[in-house]
């Protein structure tokens, strides 16, 4: 079920630990074991590196040995070899496992697939033919768990500093946009817009009554979909990017610079310090980061699920979305278990600045990782 029926998962030594999830509310945990999105636990045999192959394979001699002719990967990394792709694949998830960081909130998976095998993947959505290069790194989300800042934790960020909330979510979403993608509360409150006000996630009450009318909805039902109701659930604007606050209170609210954060941490101990560090320790590894890209010429594959979902609270309102998004992606199809594909580069300067890209991708998983781990529980919804 983890892979296409047409290809095989190269099989890797027992020293190289597979990956294993031990969360319990994976976003379509209420799915029927027969459903489309259920995906089973994975166990600890399945290997932890693999290449996808079709029957008839493409011939990239020419750019395995351009990679090992860098010098990055490594050729005493691989073992008897099958072929010039498993030698690669080898290499290659030797270099990936000693830059993967050790995670706690957020979960993706890596694959190595040819080109044939990601544009399979695609081919619903007639993006097949964007895909060219001979192999692809592929960034596999299998799974979605929730997890829940809360108001407990909340008020205690807020006590440290009014701006600290709007800080914290500022860099997560740097950081997703670096790495890997994230249902955070300004997604959920867009995506909840998108169904309700048109896309407009700054709309009174007002507003929102008449877009919902001109679609139909003038139900009593329809008042606990107001923005009055719902970003007082989803996201008030501490949690939201800037271009969404409705409070004109809200333009006092800045984000904190990794020093003034350090100092923060400086006054505090126990979890508020180590907090405050490891959002300037992120904010400081995206700057370094600057530009440079791991996703620059990736191809989006239209995730079914995200690597986390971080809500403001624990609400009915947040499983709603997330109950329909599973929900719509069941009865259309229209997803994959992949959240881009990154062409292996082919040229000696080109693959050297992927490999630094991808490092720097690696690290900001794991500094993010760590931001998550220390702001969030996993949500236990009042309704399952």
């Amino acid at each position: 079920m983890l892979f296409d029926p047409r290809s095989f998962v190269q099989g890797n030594d027992v020293a190289t630990p597979s990956w294993s999830s031990q969360r319990r509310h994976p976003a379509a945990r209420r799915r029927a074991a027969d459903d489309f999105l259920t995906l089973p636990r994975v166990p600890n045999d399945v290997p932890g590196r693999a290449i996808l192959t079709y029957r008839v394979a493409e011939d990239i001699g020419e750019l395995v040995r351009s990679q090992f002719e860098t010098g990055v990967l490594r050729a005493s990394d691989v073992e008897r070899p099958v072929n010039a792709a498993d030698a690669f694949a080898q290499a290659m998830f030797a270099w990936l496992n000693a830059h993967r960081p050790t995670c706690h909130r957020l979960v993706f998976e890596l694959a190595i697939l040819e080109r044939a095998a990601a544009q399979d993947e695609l081919s619903q959505f007639g993006r097949d033919d964007a895909l060219d290069a001979p192999l692809y790194l592929g960034v596999r989300l299998p799974e979605e768990n929730v997890y829940v800042i809360g108001d407990k934790r909340a008020a205690a960020l807020r006590a440290l500093h009014p701006s600290l909330i709007f800080t914290a979510m500022s860099v997560i979403s740097a950081a997703d946009g670096k790495s890997l993608d994230l249902r955070t509360p300004d997604k959920l409150l867009e995506q909840f817009a998108m169904w309700h006000w048109d896309g407009d996630t700054t709309l009174d009450d007002e507003s929102a009554r008449e877009t919902m009318a001109a679609y139909g909805r003038e139900d009593e039902d329809a008042e606990r979909y107001l923005p009055s109701a719902v970003r007082g659930e989803i996201a008030t604007d501490e949690f939201l990017p800037r271009h969404s606050h409705v409070d004109v209170m809200s333009k006092s609210l800045t984000v904190l610079n990794p020093r003034l954060l350090r100092a923060i941490a400086a006054s505090s101990n126990g979890w508020a310090a180590d907090v405050c560090h490891a959002l300037a320790d992120l904010s400081l590894m995206l700057k370094r980061n600057g530009k440079r890209s791991a996703f620059q010429q990736a191809q989006w594959a239209e995730p079914a699920y995200a690597a986390a979902t971080v809500v403001m609270r624990d609400n009915d309102v947040a499983l709603e979305i997330l109950d329909d998004h599973i929900n719509h992606i069941n009865a259309s199809g229209e997803a994959t278990l992949y959240q881009s594909f990154i062409p292996i580069a082919t040229e000696a300067t080109a693959i050297r600045e992927q490999f630094r890209a991808l490092g720097g991708m690696l690290r900001i998983v794991g500094a993010l990782d760590r931001v998550l781990t220390l702001i969030t529980e996993e949500a236990t919804w009042p309704s399952m």
